[in-house]
């Protein structure tokens, strides 16, 4: 009986592990917003704390942040479909639907007027989130005898998300001290990428090109939208087909509104079948450039092995007692990506050159959406043992179960808890084995030209 109760409470671990993952038979309005992948708006943590081991406190956190909800970066990205449809009404060639899309997006572009890139309202509540709980949840980590620590980017959307933060915490500590910055000094620990890993980047883009085209099915909203789909098809009759970029282009307006709340949307513009596969889309765009993949010889995420060198680093002096508690970083969705896959937390470190299997193991909407985090909680005992726990976006998260978790002294393992020492020796060896492939890697070292996700929607369509 006890057996069949231990497989039972094991089953119930594995099904809780992967019911983020939303199927598409699964898909219904309520969760409709995460399938904006990487712009999905960040929501609160709903399951509560383990407590941690007896006779342990908390010394230190350190944190590294995507900026919160966002405008689209540039005014064309509004402007193009809102032309397009405009032209198309002018020549009284929009479908009474058409219409009514394009009333819609004369409001969001509107909204968005000038505003192209900032963070929005709620991107800035988010971060004052966030920091409110980790003042709740850590306060010994925020007295007015410890040093606060916060870099940020130098981007205008990742500045806000950092004052937005520090000042949630000054409301609540009015007397605490800051250590805080935004400049290229800090760049390469933050934002820049090692070039070693371009052209393995490179060897997958046929591959995702050929799975864009496999995706992309524009035709059943085009003559929903237009009288005569010539208008589209024939753009302006230049022989140039528009609707794979229209297509594109109206869902990454759909689904960055739920980020600014302009008072409408667009998420009946697609069909459950047309939002999968642009999620789909999506979440590839991110995998291929993030992800491992024996396609690019599983080697991307480790362009930011100096990220992890600089956790490590940070850790260690604030475990020796140089007075920060709190280590806070701001960044991009470029950089949280690759390393929240080098950190293999909750199986982001998932490796498939299935590609259309991606999406059932790894998604962008649980990983690095708007505000998307990491937090690593230290806590010591009296005898000086280090113990670690990982939070991804609020939420307690797993390593490999090569790295066994915290036992107790009476050999009781206490989940999600680890020996700072064996987490420690588990990245340094992420370290060493990247430095030793790059020792032997004859592979050109070039710039990878950053492409849109409109770009390889058009590959795949024009």
């Amino acid at each position: 009986m006890r057996r069949f109760t231990l497989f039972i409470a094991a089953l119930a671990v594995v099904l809780s592990a992967g019911a983020k993952i939303i199927k598409k038979d699964q898909m219904n309005a309520e969760n409709l917003n995460k399938f904006a992948g990487s712009v999905y708006e960040y929501e609160a943590p709903q399951t509560p704390l383990t407590a941690v081991p007896k006779g342990f406190k908390p010394v230190y956190l350190t944190h590294f942040a995507r900026h919160g909800s966002r405008y689209l970066d540039n005014a064309s990205n509004y402007d193009r479909p809102y032309n397009i449809l405009k032209e198309a009404a002018d020549s009284g060639m929009l479908t009474d639907f058409g219409k009514d899309v394009l009333r819609r997006m004369e409001i969001i572009r509107a909204e968005a007027d000038q505003r192209a890139g900032d963070l929005t309202q709620k991107g800035m509540q988010q971060h004052r989130d966030i920091a409110r709980r980790m003042v709740e949840n850590y306060p010994e980590l925020f007295t007015n005898d410890k040093i606060i620590m916060a870099r940020s980017t130098t981007s205008h959307r990742v500045l806000v998300s950092e004052y937005s933060a520090l000042m949630q915490i000054l409301r609540m500590r009015p007397k605490i001290k800051f250590d805080y910055d935004s400049s290229n000094h800090d760049e390469p620990w933050m934002y820049t990428e090692d070039k070693a890993v371009s052209a393995h980047k490179r060897k997958i883009n046929a591959a995702v090109q050929e799975f864009n085209k496999n995706h992309t099915h524009p035709e059943r909203l085009m003559k929903a939208l237009f009288k005569d789909t010539d208008f589209i098809t024939n753009y302006q009759g230049s022989g140039r087909d528009q609707s794979g970029s229209l297509y594109s282009s109206l869902y990454d307006v759909a689904s960055y509104v739920q980020g600014s709340d302009p008072g409408v949307d667009l998420y009946d513009v697609f069909t459950y079948d047309e939002w999968y596969d642009l999620f789909l889309m999506n979440n590839m765009r991110w995998y291929s450039q993030a992800g491992f993949s024996p396609l690019t010889d599983n080697v991307v995420p480790y362009g930011h092995c100096v990220t992890l060198q600089n956790f490590i680093d940070f850790a260690d002096d604030a475990l020796a007692g140089n007075g920060v508690s709190v280590m806070l970083r701001f960044g991009h969705e470029v950089t949280l990506m690759s390393f929240f896959s080098l950190l293999d937390l909750n199986e982001t470190g998932y490796s498939t050159d299935d590609l259309e299997s991606v999406a059932d193991h790894w998604v962008a909407y649980d990983i690095a959406h708007m505000a998307g985090n990491v937090q690593w909680i230290f806590f010591r005992d009296k005898k000086g043992n280090v113990i670690v726990k990982f939070l991804l976006n609020e939420e307690e998260a797993t390593l490999p179960e090569s790295v066994p978790f915290y036992k107790d002294a009476k050999g009781k393992e206490q989940t999600p808890y680890y020996r700072w020492e064996d987490v420690k020796e588990f990245y340094l060896a992420k370290i060493r084995y990247w430095e030793e492939f790059k020792a032997n890697d004859d592979t050109p070292v070039e710039e990878t030209p950053r492409r849109s996700f409109r770009q390889e929607i058009n590959t795949a369509t024009n």
